[in-house]
Order: structure tokens, then C-alpha cells, then sequence
């Protein structure tokens, strides 16, 4: 993957480039972006294209198209809200709402900040289905934004009494928003004042369980490909399909999860394991990315306590392998509570 991959158009991009060239280095590597300034205009859609969630999933590196059973996989797998965790106190139906910080790079030496924050919530009921709502939040050092607020349902169905085989559909729209500040000249007026753009994007997800431990899923990502460019640009500038195939193995102390992911000419490989301690109460995690299957290497690791059964609190460590340099890694926490 070459060239600089930013959601705005090649007329706009020269300006703004050299005004903030010295937060510009660690949002390029954020949006998986190659390396070189000589393919700067090649491609110009990177925004968005960070799919991590909360900090269970982020902690496996990714891969939760599959095993996803929370309200944050709405924004990787609609059909997933269906699946929420059963309690025992209400077999039928079961609410989550989880909240997720993050701080990405860590330590970088120009001091660039970079955050996150996600809150989801879904209601999920046997007969009737689910519905779930997401918010989340991208932010550079007050320069750059990124806002996802999505809608989505899901439903389970059964395929034969005997075989206890399950498919679940799930769909979401989602409202995607990027802006930028303005740059502002030594003299105090506003050099370039970029308008960012609203728009929806459409998704949709399907798991199939040939048996309960397995479950095999199919997410695509920005089905009506949008057009994310500024609002003053007159290039389209599309936010690609993305694909997605996922496979689980759900053991009875632990879950394995790997993720395909394909987007135009790049394939991502997501591979990340649980473990269950202490009767439930303690679980380690871990896993690695590869993007464009040799272009990039992350390694993810973190953790999780269950407080009470409807508490969890996760925290997730992503290291870059190349890449950025000097950095103490990215940082998520999570806290999920059940009802």
C-alpha cells in the first residue's frame, strides 16, 4: 500500500501538508499509510479506515468479525449484537452498554495527541432480535476529527431442531463525519480552512454457526462506497468496499478468532486468542495484525477482570513492529457492564 491515503482531495492536500507536517507523521501511520512522500496523491481515502473498538477486541488484535458478542461489534459485524452473552437472572433478553479511552502513540517526540473514544449500547432479545447504537470519536491534537455515530439490528435464526445450527443478519447505517481546524498564518489569519463532510455509509453482516463452537462470518463494510472528500473538492473520492471473512473456535476457557480483511488491492490478516482464569473472573489476551500481509506488523496484548457479573473492565496494548519510532504503544480501556 502506497502513497498518502487522507480523506481530503490532491487540489486542498499541498497547503495543508506543509502547514502541519509535524503532526502529520503518526496520523499517517494510524490510517496504514505507506511510506514515501513520492506517491503523495496517489490515493486519498484513509479516513476512517481504523476499525478498532473496544479494548477486548483491540487486545486480539482485531479479530472479532466471528466471535464478536458485544455492543461495540457493531461497527465490525452488525449481526454480532445478536449474540450478546445470556444472563442468567434473564435468559430471554440481555442489555450491554460499554464506554472505551484510548490514546494512540504514546510518547511521540513532536508531543502529537491522539485519542479515542467509543460508547455502545445494545439490547438484545431471543424472539424479537436486536438493536444496538454506537458513538465514537477520533481526535488529533484538536486538528483533525473523525465522528461514527451508527444504527444497527440484527437477528438470530435456526436452521433444524436437531443440528442446533444458527445464522444471524444484522445491518447498520451509519452518519460519518471528518473535519479539520483551521491553519492559522504567523500573522493571525487563517491560511486554509478545509471543510470536512458528512456522510452515510451502509453495512451488513451475516455468522453462521454449523455448530455452536464455530461460528463463521461475512461482514461488508461501506456497501454504498461513499464520497468522503471535502465539501470544496471537486474529486470524488470514495470510501472503498471492505470485506471481511472471519472464523471462530469458542472453547469452554478459551476463544481463538482470526479475520481476513480485503480492500481493494490490500489484504489484512487479524489472528487473536482469550484465555479464562479464575473461574471467569480473569482473562488474558492476545494476537497480531498484519496489514497488507507484509506492509505492517502490530502486536496486541492486554486483559480483563469481571468485577461483578455485570461488571468487566478490559485494558488493550498495541505495539508497532517498524513503523512509528519511539513510542510507549497505544492504550484502550474498556469497562462493560450487562443488565
Amino acid at each position: 500500500m502506497s502513497g498518502l491515503l487522507l480523506p481530503f482531495s490532491p487540489p486542498s492536500l499541498l497547503p495543508f501538508f506543509f502547514a502541519r507536517l509535524s503532526w502529520l507523521r503518526p496520523v499517517l501511520f494510524l490510517f496504514g499509510i505507506g511510506s514515501g512522500i513520492g506517491g503523495l496523491f496517489s490515493s486519498t481515502h484513509a479516513a476512517f479506515e481504523d476499525g478498532f473498538i473496544g479494548a477486548r477486541a483491540f487486545a486480539m488484535g482485531g479479530a472479532f468479525t466471528a466471535i464478536g458478542n458485544e455492543s461495540d461489534g457493531l461497527l465490525v459485524n452488525p449481526a454480532s449484537i445478536s449474540s450478546l452473552p445470556r444472563r442468567s437472572n434473564s435468559p430471554e433478553s440481555t442489555q450491554q452498554l460499554s464506554a472505551t479511552m484510548a490514546t494512540l502513540y504514546v510518547g511521540l517526540s513532536d508531543e502529537t495527541s491522539i485519542t479515542q473514544n467509543l460508547v455502545s449500547y445494545a439490547n438484545s432479545h431471543v424472539s424479537r432480535g436486536a438493536v444496538g447504537l454506537l458513538w465514537k470519536r477520533l481526535n488529533v491534537s484538536e486538528l483533525y476529527s473523525e465522528n461514527y455515530v451508527v444504527v444497527g439490528v440484527s437477528k438470530n435464526f435456526e436452521l433444524g431442531d436437531a443440528e442446533k445450527r444458527q445464522i444471524s443478519l444484522g445491518g447498520a447505517v451509519k452518519w460519518l463525519n471528518w473535519d479539520t481546524s483551521p491553519t492559522i498564518g504567523a500573522n493571525g489569519t487563517i491560511v486554509e480552512d478545509l471543510p470536512g463532510r458528512s456522510q452515510l455509509g451502509v453495512d451488513v453482516g451475516v455468522i453462521f454457526r454449523p455448530t455452536v463452537n464455530i461460528p463463521i462470518a461475512l461482514s461488508l463494510q461501506n456497501l454504498n462506497t461513499p464520497n468522503i472528500a471535502s465539501t470544496d473538492s471537486g474529486v470524488t473520492e470514495t470510501l472503498p468496499l471492505q470485506v471481511t471473512l472471519g472464523i471462530g473456535i469458542l472453547g469452554k476457557l478459551s476463544t481463538w478468532g482470526m479475520d481476513l480483511v480485503f480492500k481493494e488491492n490490500q489484504v489484512d490478516v487479524k489472528v487473536g486468542i482469550e484465555y479464562t482464569f479464575d473461574r471467569g473472573r480473569l482473562l488474558l489476551r492476545g494476537g497480531f495484525r498484519l496489514e497488507n500481509l507484509a506492509w505492517g506488523t502490530n502486536l496486541t496484548l492486554g486483559g480483563g477482570y469481571r468485577a461483578s457479573d455485570s461488571i468487566r473492565v478490559d485494558y488493550g496494548f498495541l505495539f508497532p513492529i517498524g513503523g512509528i519510532e519511539e513510542t510507549f504503544g497505544s492504550h484502550r480501556f474498556s469497562i462493560v457492564y450487562d443488565f
